[in-house]
């Protein structure tokens, strides 16, 4: 195809010069009449040859974008349709409708009878009938003009109506381990941007339908995408299946991963993928990515960066809990050791930021620590090559922004009172109260600002769900919590017989180009949260003004992410995998249990 063009191309310029050698030979008033005939013809070869190209470039799209192929198979068994009920008999519906009217095997139209009649609300005279829902049926076998649909459920009659409606359907996405997640995302958004399926995603890993299907039923999905992949010559097979949800499909499903009510196939050819992955235009740290990978020879809780000495690069701060220790990041992913701010062992770190409080250029370091039951936060401040305490106080603090925000804290409850600006003039001064739904924290949120300059409230609540706040109202809550929480503790009670439950400080939010970040941990499979996670995944959510979108932008991290920064064009995220014991840091009275930092390039993101 793309010869073609290239000859017809050459056949274009091949005619202009002869024309033009055409023109100079004749006289000057037969060149302008030539030379104007000539324009009119190539205004029309033009038009032609556009149009040529046109049908051209859409054959060719088909044919070299397999995932369009595939979106469009998918979207042909959901496109709106109407029918008729003609016969009933033996659990079969005859339809009038069929391949005629693309009506496919496996579609599932709804079932409609007359209801009550509907009266003019003045006259009160009849103007037509209500529609009720009378039942399901699935086709099974179509005709050219009438089909024959397997009734699923509810008491189907001849002049009942049938109908695929344009409601979004809601769709359980399910990616196999063997797809590329670069593939798997780009076929995800195709399906997304067509405004008709609503997808959700899981993080289970099985090769049994039936367990995806419990899984979709759980997460309240109308059907199930299952997307696999393997080798062929070089290229990728990439093969998707879909399966009902609500009713056992027909034919049944296997074990092996076969069944459902349709599937398709395609092959996605080298070039595509590298193309592909080329391209990506939500680009950013994916399963596949090259990654630096640090082992850190000590244990670590939190982390941060910033440009703590004002060379213009950010520091990156690390806590083991009692000690706060900087490093100088190399471009290769290797850390020089820079300074360290010393604690004590009665120190437990709950919150590490940093913040250019007194505008000097530098940032300084917000630490807040829990130690003989109480809050304490303290301003680090680095000044003539060593830290100095430039404010204490028994409050929480945290930065949201550019600005610092504080809460009051009371012995063995947690928080207290409203969260309040802190305004930083020669010193910390109180500031007003900042708007927050009830029940949020100091350590539970971010904003969200919208174009009308708004902001709503991304907030999480003590069971790990995270809800969005207009104005105190909820208008979107998560499908499933996100793990849990790491640092938790226990109310004071009269007794032990007695539980109060616990307080938690929350997971970091941060904001990168109005997404927000979000870690989510999987717990080892049938396993408690508390005995260990299998893999942690970082998250991203976009909230459109409508709904909120959410997609994994990093899931191959084994173990426990305890948290990330985000620093000159990289996330730097905090891990500690599974069984990670280090036994020669218990000979040096260190922490036993190791951590590790993965670096992924958020350029061009």
């Amino acid at each position: 195809m793309r010869q073609i063009k290239q000859l017809s191309v050459v056949s274009c310029q091949s005619s202009e010069q002869q024309s033009s050698r055409a023109i100079e030979q004749q006289s000057s008033a037969q060149k302008s009449l030539t030379t104007a005939l000539l324009r009119f013809c190539a205004i029309a070869l033009i038009s032609l040859f556009s149009v040529h190209c046109s049908l051209f470039t859409a054959y060719a799209y088909a044919d070299d974008d397999p995932l369009g192929l595939m979106r469009d198979d998918v979207l042909s068994y959901f496109r709106p349709l109407k029918g008729k009920v003609v016969s009933v008999m033996n659990g079969v519906a005859v339809i009038n409708i069929g391949e005629s009217s693309n009506v496919k095997k496996g579609m599932r139209f709804i079932v409609f009878g007359e209801g009550a009649v509907f009266l003019h609300p003045v006259t009160k005279a009849p103007i037509g009938t209500l529609e009720a829902v009378i039942g399901k049926a699935e086709v099974k076998e179509v005709g050219y003009d009438t089909s024959k649909a397997f009734i699923l459920t509810g008491d189907v009659k001849v002049s009942d109506k049938v109908r695929i409606s344009e409601t979004g359907v809601r769709m359980l996405f399910y990616q196999g381990k063997n797809v590329d997640w670069s593939l798997g995302d780009s076929y995800y958004r195709l399906l997304k941007e067509t405004g008709r399926f609503e997808l959700v995603d899981t993080a289970m890993e099985t090769d049994n339908d039936s367990e995806v299907i419990a899984e979709a039923k759980r997460l309240n999905a109308d059907v199930v995408l299952i997307l696999s992949a393997k080798e062929a010559a070089g290229d990728t097979m990439l093969k998707h299946r879909l399966l009902w949800v609500d009713t056992p499909p027909i034919p049944p499903l296997t074990k092996g991963g076969e069944g459902g009510f349709a599937e398709d196939e395609v092959r996605v050819a080298v070039a595509f993928m590298k193309e592909l992955r080329f391209g990506e235009e939500f680009f950013g740290p994916q399963k596949g990515d090259v990654r630096t990978f640090v082992d850190l020879p000590f244990g670590v809780r939190l982390l941060t960066a910033g440009d703590i000495d004002g060379d213009g690069k950010a520091e990156l701060l690390m806590s083991t809990g009692s000690d706060i220790r900087l490093y100088a990041p190399g471009a290769a992913g290797d850390l020089s050791s820079l300074y360290e701010i010393k604690g004590t062992v009665k120190d437990d770190h709950i919150w590490l930021d940093v913040l250019d409080i007194n505008r000097d250029g530098k940032d300084e370091v917000i630490l807040t620590l829990m130690k003989d039951d109480m809050v304490v936060s303290r301003i680090y401040e680095f000044k003539n090559g060593k830290f100095s305490v430039l404010w204490e106080g028994d409050v929480f603090l945290r930065r949201i922004g550019n600005e610092l925000i504080a809460q009051g804290y009371e012995r063995g409850e947690g928080y207290k009172g409203a969260v309040f600006k802190v305004a930083w003039d020669n010193g910390f001064k109180k500031g007003g109260s900042v708007s927050l739904p009830k029940g949020v924290n100091i350590y539970d949120f971010t904003f969200i600002s919208e174009p009308d300059g708004k902001n709503l409230t991304l907030a999480y609540d003590d069971t790990g769900y995270l809800n969005l706040y207009d104005e105190g109202i909820r208008v979107w809550r998560s499908r499933g919590d996100y793990g849990g929480f790491q640092t938790t503790f226990k109310r004071a009670a009269p007794t032990i017989m007695i539980e109060r439950g616990e307080w938690a400080v929350k997971d970091r939010l941060s904001m990168q180009n109005r997404e927000i970040l979000v870690i989510k941990r999987i717990p080892l499979v049938g396993m408690a949260k508390g005995l260990g996670y299998s893999k942690s995944e970082i998250r991203s959510l976009w909230w459109t003004g409508v709904n909120m979108e959410e997609r994994t932008i990093i899931d191959d991290m084994p173990g426990n992410a305890l948290d990330y920064t985000i620093a000159d064009n990289r996330i730097i995220i905090l891990d500690r995998p599974a069984l990670g014991i280090k036994f020669k840091n218990i000979l040096k009275g260190e922490n036993p249990i190791g951590t590790v930092l993965y670096i992924y390039s958020l350029k061009g993101r």
